[in-house]
């Protein structure tokens, strides 16, 4: 009996909230098209967006999201900062 290899696809999005859509449409168009199952890793603030975007569409049912853990502070930002729409435009 041959077994069938399954493709998995982990992506990473760039951490801009105009970006998120647009890229769980192209995981979509993915898993769509090859049936690959498709993971999207991602901070948990930024989880929280994308959860209810596939809550809201059925079509992303085969998408599975994974949460990086993020400190925004570890890494000198302000706190709750994971994506650039919550950067402050000066220092």
């Amino acid at each position: 009996m041959e077994s069938r290899k399954e493709e998995h696809i982990v992506m990473l999005p760039f951490m801009a909230q105009g970006h998120l859509i647009p890229f769980l449409a192209l995981a979509n168009q993915i898993q769509r098209r090859y049936g690959f199952k498709i993971t999207i890793a991602t901070t948990p603030l930024n989880l929280r967006y994308l959860t209810a975007a596939i809550s809201k569409n059925s079509n992303s049912s085969q998408i599975h999201l994974f949460e990086l853990p993020f400190n925004s502070c570890d890494h000198g930002l302000p706190p709750n900062t994971e994506n650039t729409e919550a950067l402050p435009l000066t220092k």
